[in-house]
């Protein structure tokens, strides 16, 4: 598969600088670059070593260059190398059907196009959407819901009554609609709380490997559209995550805690229950949320507990000088020491 420059150019709306009709067979990294590849220097630093590189196109951002290659210029590199990728790497197609080995259950609706694959189990009353593709090994629960276009890898597992929205992909080893962490306790000992809610996933949300999200105690778990779940995280039970929202690795956020649109849950971030987070807010990494905080829209925090990160900056930086401040402390009070020893002679 290879496409000229000009026709790459085309179909992310780029402007071409050079050689239009040289020919690009693949994309690298500018690394491993080779004749024939193009590499993206998103930045200015990566721009000298693309071009020192013996790829054949460069994408780089408006006003970049001059280049002794060829030059896709863009507003957004990133974006439009993503979209360059789709045309060197798309995506597999599963061949419909129905595996020999599934086990489907009664009143099940598949759509059109359907793929199940290898041991795969589908309870009662299951739907599944058009071109939805179940991947090897997945569990459905009776009465789960499955929009078209969905793709769900190996082990996925849909406890009963989950509802996941059209051109949801979730990675291997997910579990949507487990029991949230309830428990109250009494006379020695934890009693369960039945959790009779369910998880909702609404469309164009991506879940990453083993990611766990827990169904309502009552009512619903909300994961909203174009929501982006990294690998590893936790979403306890009634939280709602607005659309747009961006959970990175190990993220583990409490019950009943509301996370608004558009925000940025950086890695191994922890969030208590009852906790409501604004739109546009970015928690960064490994910070704690204490229960019920209220943070702001637009806020952006750091720390355990988190904190208006130049306040947190500020903190760390004191903390840095703490070693120094208490020999400045020591030598103080030697010499407070002194003073009142020769005053007492």
């Amino acid at each position: 598969m290879a496409y000229t420059v000009d026709e790459i150019a085309r179909r992310i709306q780029g402007e071409v600088i050079g050689d239009g009709t040289v020919l690009i067979r693949g994309v690298s990294s500018i690394e491993e670059a080779q004749e024939g590849n193009l590499v993206l220097a998103e930045a200015p630093a990566y721009f000298n070593r693309a071009e020192a590189s013996s790829a054949s196109c460069i994408l780089a951002r408006e006003g970049a260059g001059p280049s002794r290659k060829s030059l896709i210029l863009v507003p957004n590199p990133k974006a439009a190398f993503a979209r360059i990728l789709w045309l060197y790497h798309p995506p597999k197609k599963v061949p419909a059907g129905v595996h020999p080995s599934a086990v489907i259950g009664e009143g099940v609706e598949l759509g059109a196009q359907v793929a199940i694959g290898p041991f795969v189990a589908i309870g009662n009353g299951v739907g599944v959407g058009d071109r939805a593709v179940i991947g090897p090994g997945c569990v459905i629960g009776d009465g789960c819901m499955i929009g078209e276009d969905s793709f769900f890898h190996s082990r996925v597992t849909l406890y009963d009554g989950t509802r996941v929205g059209k051109r949801v992909i979730v990675h291997a080893g997910a579990v949507v609609g487990a029991d949230g962490f309830g428990f109250v306790f009494e006379a020695g000992e934890q009693v369960k709380i039945p959790q009779v809610g369910i998880a909702v996933v609404e469309d164009d949300v991506e879940i990453g490997a083993n990611v766990c999200i827990d169904r309502a105690t009552l009512g619903r778990t909300l994961i909203g559209r174009g929501v982006r779940v990294d690998n590893l995280v936790q979403i306890g039970h009634n939280v709602t995550v607005g659309e747009g929202s961006m959970l990175s690795a190990q993220v583990g956020i409490g019950g009943s805690t509301t996370v608004g649109k558009g925000c940025t849950l950086a890695g191994q971030v922890g969030i208590a229950d009852h906790v409501t987070v604004g739109d546009r807010v970015i928690v960064g990494a490994q910070s704690g949320v204490a229960p019920g905080k209220q943070l702001r829209d637009g806020q952006i925090v750091w720390g355990s507990p988190a904190r208006p990160i130049q306040k947190s900056k500020q903190q760390f930086a004191a903390m840095a000088r703490l070693p120094d401040l208490l020999d400045e402390v020591a030598t103080l009070r030697r010499r407070v020491a002194d003073l009142e020893a020769r005053s007492a002679r």
